[in-house]
C-alpha cells in the first residue's frame, strides 16, 4: 500500500462538545501539533477571518511534558487576550520539544479585534489532554471552558 495514500491530514477540526468547545489538532511533530492547536483555538475565537497582525511577540513556554508545553502555549495566548489587551491573530511555532516551545505571535489591540471575536474562551482545560500517535501523525483533543 502506498504510504502517501494512508497519511492522515494534519490541521485541526472543531468538535461537538456538550457544554464547552473542543478541537482536535493533528501534526507530524510537536511543533506542528502546537501550531495547529493554536490555529484551532483562533478559529474558535474569531467569528470570521482574523485581521492581519500589527505587531509580533515572541513567547517562550515550558512544561514537564509535551502535553503541558502545548497547554501552556494555548493558555498564554488566552492570557494575552484577557490580561494584556492584545488579541492573537496569527501563531507560528518557531521551535518545540517535550519541555519548551517558542511561539511567534502576531497581535492587534483587543479593542480592534472586539467586533470579530465570537466564542469567549475562559480557559484551556486539562481534561483528557493526551498526545497520541497514529503512524506518522500526532493528535490531541483540547477542551476549552466557555
Amino acid at each position: 500500500m502506498n504510504r502517501a495514500t494512508t497519511r492522515r491530514p494534519v490541521g485541526y477540526e472543531i468538535l461537538e462538545h456538550t457544554a464547552d468547545q473542543a478541537i482536535r489538532a493533528t501534526g507530524r511533530d510537536l511543533r506542528e501539533l502546537i501550531g495547529n492547536a493554536a490555529g484551532g483555538m483562533l478559529a474558535l475565537l474569531y467569528s470570521g477571518t482574523a485581521p492581519p497582525p500589527r505587531h509580533e511577540l515572541e513567547l517562550s513556554v515550558e512544561g514537564d511534558s509535551p502535553e503541558m508545553v502545548l497547554h501552556h502555549a494555548l493558555r498564554e495566548l488566552l492570557y494575552l487576550l484577557e490580561d494584556e489587551g492584545l488579541a492573537p491573530v496569527r501563531v507560528r511555532v518557531a521551535a518545540a520539544n517535550a519541555e519548551r516551545a517558542v511561539l511567534r505571535v502576531g497581535v492587534i489591540p483587543r479593542d480592534q479585534a472586539e467586533p470579530l471575536l465570537g466564542t469567549v474562551l475562559k480557559a484551556v482545560t486539562r481534561h483528557g489532554l493526551a498526545i497520541e500517535g497514529d503512524g506518522d501523525v500526532l493528535y490531541i483533543t483540547i477542551v476549552f471552558d466557555v
